[in-house]
């Protein structure tokens, strides 16, 4: 069957001769680590900071930043790591990586480890994939024609739709298959078979929030809660919000009248920073918000809600014992006053998966992981660090789930 190649070189090829070649271990495979690849993951980073479209892009910058040479460098260190004097961390194969549409970038890192750690990879991009991924793939192609052919042979990304005939070829002969999305796109894709070997890591829907210790915030001068806010922008409004791990509910510890009042200051400096982002939600996202506030109204708890222009809509949640974890992105923020940690902890649900916090030392949110033991949360970082990814993700370490460990003895 013939299908969309757009890595490398953009042209129609036929998808068996793909997974031939990719199969193919007697062409030649990288080991983990080795220059060739540190330096081509380094020289695309390099490129993508250089491009003029992708300096439009924050999130491209972001990727760019996280494959700059001494992360990568930092990333082998920890591979490093993970041998022994009986075991010996090797590839896994064919690394299959199925990303969602609607968030751009977050393929590129399960790819940038599985690449690193020697693997062999491909990657199904959405029909629907907006203009990053356009240039992501136009950079990735540019890079890799001065690259190592064993570089140039490792990754083949192809555009196709729902297709599954397409998907179970692929996942016939896949070592790994990574798939990114909702719930229902990942229950469809586990309906296709995969080998008994194959392992398989889903990252489906899951919800985020943020706590901040109100009396730290009251405490901070005019410039650095400006500084908040901003932080806070950059966690909630990447992704128009649709990130799994962008904010949708803030919770305040401390006094409820004190609490009223940072969340006053902190709502009038967070729409100061949308102005001041130029961040504009078109009228489909805007109706969108409205049903979702409606239907909030009805079905939560809220005791009040208010509209900050089109950009910032904040409803004020009675509890959060039963809060729904649905959201509709483009800056509706739930929003709860409590009294400490310890009350947030029986709401935390199994699909909560990021927790940034301001206020509060790395002790206090390490006792509170201990606290949930397991109930939820995979990540807790501090404000602004929602959508640094690093290979612990969804409760994954991404860098040994892509290796296998031989014994000799």
């Amino acid at each position: 069957m013939k299908v969309q190649q757009l890595v490398p070189r953009a042209e129609e090829v036929d998808l068996e001769e793909i997974l031939t070649r990719l199969r193919d271990i007697s062409a030649g495979t990288l080991a983990p680590f080795v220059p060739e690849i540190l330096e081509f993951c380094a020289n695309f980073s390099r490129a993508l900071f250089r491009d003029a479209e992708a300096k439009r892009f924050p999130e491209l910058q972001a990727l760019a930043f996280w494959m700059r040479k001494s992360e990568l460098e930092r990333l082998r260190q920890e591979f490093d790591r993970l041998k022994t004097s009986r075991t010996l961390p090797v590839p896994r194969g064919l690394v299959f990586h199925v990303p969602p549409a609607n968030v751009d970038t977050i393929f590129m890192y399960s790819w940038l480890v599985s690449v690193m750690a020697g693997n062999r990879n491909i990657l199904r991009i959405s029909p629907r994939a907006a203009v990053q991924t356009t240039i992501i793939c136009r950079v990735l192609n540019e890079c890799l024609e001065d690259a190592d052919k064993a570089m140039r042979d490792n990754t083949v990304m192809i555009r196709y739709g729902h297709e599954q005939e397409i998907t179970a070829a692929i996942s016939a002969v896949a070592d790994v298959r990574v798939i990114w999305g909702g719930d229902a796109s990942v229950n469809a894709i586990r309906s296709v078979r995969i080998p008994p070997h194959c392992k398989e890591l889903a990252f489906p829907d899951r919800y985020s929030l943020s706590v901040m210790r109100t009396s730290k915030y009251l405490g901070l001068e005019e410039a650095a809660r400006r500084e908040v806010a901003a932080q806070f922008y950059n966690d909630m409004y990447w992704f128009d919000q649709m990130a799994c791990s962008s904010p949708r509910l803030l919770i305040w510890c401390g006094g409820a009248e004190e609490s009223s009042s940072a969340s006053s200051i902190f709502l009038h400096d967070l729409h100061d920073e949308i102005q001041r982002r130029g961040y504009a939600l078109d009228a489909s996202g805007n109706m969108n918000k409205f049903t979702f506030l409606s239907r909030a109204i009805l079905d939560q708890p809220v005791v009040s809600a208010q509209q900050l222009d089109h950009q910032l809509t904040v409803a004020q949640l009675e509890n959060i014992r039963n809060l729904g974890r649905d959201y509709c992105g483009g800056g509706f923020l739930f929003q709860h006053y409590a009294e400490g940690l310890e009350s947030l902890a029986e709401c935390v649900a199994r699909k909560d998966q990021t927790l940034t916090y301001f206020g509060f030392d790395q002790a206090e949110m390490a006792a509170f992981a201990q606290l949930l033991n397991g109930r939820g949360i995979d990540r807790i970082v501090p404000l602004g660090k929602a959508l640094t990814f690093n290979r612990y993700w969804d409760g994954y370490d991404l860098l040994v789930e892509m290796i296998r460990h031989v014994y000799v003895e």
